[in-house]
Formats: structure tokens, sequence, C-alpha cells
């Protein structure tokens, strides 16, 4: 690591260039793929958005990832290797290995959980690969930007919108589906770094999923940490030493636990530093999970909610029997805001699951509603079933049935847990800062896409699109994914 404070913009440029490399790796199953080793680097506090983001230096990197969308190992430039549609949710599958090289059919028609263990069958060394995590594409992009490289790809049926449709600025036509092309054959300018040894394709071609999920708009990050304690825990103890903590120093004061599949909530914490720290008052089988020993050496989760709706809010019904098809007041409870929100005010429009309200009056956590609004039909909605704001910021698209929302990528948030990975502050205009389209349904269970297919022009042309509208059994021929690998465990 250097320090950026004493690096001219362009010698920074140069020297993370320099560490980029292309790694080809002979899989434990005998196939060949290329992955591009992305350095570690720090993004200087206030370097994009006018000097507003990030809020402090940002530390990035240190991991390979696919240098091509994921090809089906036995993938041709004339055929994909395997049946469109398949099932991949066995960890001894050595049959369906994704690998990434150029001039392939891409692997697409593949639901996120497939994805997911397609890449961890992938061992390199004995080490399973991963899909992409949210960090690591947002990495990728936030590199492209310091890089100054204004990155293109097939946005367009075959080229960038932005390029003339002449021969040099196409890809090699996929035969398989009109539209896209085959792996790493578009021009240099479609690699993160517009060089050879750059990792193409994140504009465009196919949407790529990412190890990313919200449930009624909201994300719950994890962070990991394990008992520090030879005896382990036993059901009734309400003191927990832990040790090996992820970014121990941003642990809340208060907060919630996961230790395999009981939940517990902790009153106090005292970080130690080095990773270690006690928790205390801590309320034991919270959520409906039943309390349990735990041995030593256990992992322990940190779980945090945060709603990803810009100008957004979910909360959750608190009725006693929930609410009928002809009920006007909703009690809620725990509400969660998203960025640049304050609650619930009167004409606000709401989701319940596929029916939209209206806010006719707040008092304290009781709503006076309008039912069915927008077209949609009023339905009865459990105990527990999440209230989602519509954001004013994006438009409110199929109010109707199966609605979603849609802008542009304006600014980003700054918590520490999700500056790295590029997820929106504000979603109102499109702007020359992060440029490409976002989209959210903060209903039911919804699984991250990024970096746009090959018909979304103008909304995808720097790798930030994001596409949080799908469920994770979705698939389509406009879907693919890349591995990662943790550069710590070869």
């Amino acid at each position: 690591m250097y320090n950026v404070s004493k690096l001219s913009l362009a010698t920074l440029r140069e020297r993370i260039n320099a560490q980029t490399r292309t790694v080809e790796f002979k899989t434990d199953d005998g196939a060949l793929t290329q992955m591009v080793y992305i350095p570690k680097f720090t993004i200087p506090a206030g370097a994009f958005e006018n000097g507003a983001f990030p809020a402090k230096d940002m530390h990035l990197g240190g991991f390979f990832i696919d240098k091509y969308q994921c090809s089906h190992k036995a993938a041709t430039p004339f055929a994909r290797g395997c049946a469109a549609n398949i099932t991949v949710n066995s960890d001894e599958d050595t049959t369906n290995i994704p690998v990434s090289l150029p001039g392939k059919v891409v692997w697409t028609d593949i639901d996120q959980p497939s994805a997911k263990q397609a890449c961890a069958n992938r061992k390199i060394n004995g080490v399973s690969c991963h899909l992409v995590t949210m960090k690591e594409w947002a990495t990728v992009c936030f590199l492209t930007k310091l890089l100054g490289h204004d990155i293109r790809g097939n946005n367009s049926y075959g080229r960038d919108v932005r390029d003339a449709d002449v021969w040099d600025n196409k890809g090699v036509p996929d035969s398989v589906q009109s539209g896209r092309v085959l792996s790493g054959t578009g021009p240099v300018s479609w690699s993160h770094n517009g060089t050879a040894d750059g990792v193409f394709d994140l504009v465009g071609n196919v949407w790529e999923w990412v190890d990313f999920t919200i449930t009624d708009g909201v994300y719950t990050h994890k962070k990991s940490s394990r008992i520090n304690d030879r005896d382990g825990i036993t059901a009734s103890d309400t003191v927990i030493e832990i040790d090996t903590m992820e970014n121990g120093e941003t642990w809340p004061a208060t907060g919630t636990i996961q230790i395999e599949n009981e939940i517990i909530t902790y009153g106090s914490i005292d970080y130690k530093g080095n990773g270690k720290a006690i928790l205390s008052a801590c309320s034991r089988a919270q959520n409906s999970t039943t309390a349990a020993a735990h041995a030593d050496n256990t992992v322990v989760y940190q779980l945090t909610k945060y709603c990803i709706t810009p100008g957004g809010a979910t909360a959750y019904i608190n009725n006693g029997s929930g609410i009928s098809t002809s009920d006007t007041a909703i009690v809620y409870t725990d509400l969660i805001n998203g960025p640049g929100n304050n609650g619930f005010a009167v004409g606000d429009t709401l989701q319940v699951e596929n029916e939209q309200m209206r806010v006719t009056a707040v008092v304290s956590n009781t709503l006076t509603v309008e039912r069915a609004i927008n077209g949609s039909s009023a339905a009865s909605h459990a105990k527990g079933v999440a209230v989602a704001k519509v954001s004013t910021q994006m438009q409110n698209l199929s109010p109707a049935n199966d609605a979603y929302q849609q802008n542009y990528l304006t600014t980003m948030r700054g918590e520490d847990d999700l500056a790295c990975m590029a997820l929106p502050a504000t979603a109102n205009q499109q702007t020359n800062e992060y440029k490409d389209g976002f989209w959210i349904r903060n209903h039911g269970v919804r699984a991250a896409l990024r970096g746009a297919n090959w018909d979304l022009g103008a909304y995808g042309r720097a790798g930030f699109a994001l596409y949080l509208i799908v469920a994770p059994s979705n698939r389509s021929a406009g879907i693919g994914f890349r591995a990662a690998l943790s550069l710590e465990v070869l």
C-alpha cells in the first residue's frame, strides 16, 4: 500500500496498472481459466462527487476476478456447452464448471443459486472460487473511474451506443443469441483499464449476478467474528467474548448477532482492539429462534439492516391479526429509513406486497391509508408483512401489478458498511459521475444484477448499473455471471 496523499493522480494510475495482471489458472478438474489480479489500492477521500465521496480514504482490491464473463467449460464459439436452464446444486458437480476464456458463448439462462454453486465448484489448488460480491464488483467500477478510463461495452446490439456503428467498434456476434457477442471479443476500450490486461465486458453484453439480495427493499449486512471462549457459551450465557472481528471498530454499540440458528441482541460492546470484544447484556433466542450452546470458535455474524431505496423506508405490520381488505389503519414497527428519508408522512405512497396505498394521516406509529390506489387491488396482509415507502426520487412503474421504481444512480452511500458497494444515496437524475441506471422492486426477495445487457443503451455506460428487480430464481438469455477468488487463500 502506498500513501496516496503523496502521489499525483497520474503516478497513482501508473502504479495500479503496473500491478494489474492476467493470470491463467488450471482448475482442479483440468480446465483453463483466466483471471485478473486487482491490486490493493486506495481511493482518496473526496475523489468523486466534487469532493463529497468517499468521506474518507477507501481501501480496496487484493483479489482475482474473472477476466471475461463466464462460459461453461464445454462452450465453444458456436455452442453454449450445456443445456439452457440447467440447475447446479451439488458441490460434487465437476461437469458444470464455469471458465473465463475469450471467444466463447457466455453462460446464461442460469439462476443466482446455480451461479453461486457453479463458481464454488471451480477449484484452484483445492480452493473454491465464489460468485463476485457487491464489493468486488464495485471495486472494479471505482477503479475504472480512478484510472480515468471512459469504459465502453456492448450496450447496443454488438457495440457501445456512444461509438460509431462501424466494424472495429464491435464484438464478434454470438450465433446463439442475437445482440450478444462472444466473451472478450470487443475492442480494448471494453476493458476496465483500457488495456489488454484488463477485466472485459463489465459494461453490457449480459447482466451479471452478484452475491447480494434484498427482502422488501432491505439488505442485511453481515460482519463476521468468532466465539473466543475455550468452553464455548451455554444456552443461558448473557456475556459473549469474540475475536477475529471483521471491522471491529465499526460494530454498533448495541446490536444483533447470529450464531448458527440463534438470533441474539446485545446491550453493550467493549471493543478491546485487535479484533477482540466483549458483548454484554445479551438477550437470547430472539426472533422466535431457540437458545442453544455454541462451541468455541463458532462463527458470529453481526447483523445490520439497511433500506436500499433512496428516499424510501421499510417497516412491518404490527396489527395483531394483520389487516383485512377493508382496514384503513396500519400499526407499524421496526422502521428502517432509506437515505434521505425520515419516517412516513401524509401523501406517501406505500407498497404492501402487490397493493399500493396512500397515507392520509400519521399518528405515532399508526398510519391511516387509502387502499388499492394506482390501479392495484386490495388484499389481506398478515402481521409482519413489510410496508415500503415508494420513493419520490424515482418513477413508480407498473403500480397496478408487481410495481418497481427506476431512475439513475446520482450519488453513493457513505456508511462504513456500504460505501465500498456503490449503492445509491440519491437516484434522481443522470449525471456524468456514475452515468448508469438503477432499478428496484421493494417487495419480495430480489437478487442483484450489475453491468447492463446488450440493449440497455445510455442506462448502462460505466458498469455501475444496478438492477434489483428479479427474484434469485430468474433465468434469461440476458443474465450471466463471473467468479472471483480471494488472494489470501491461495
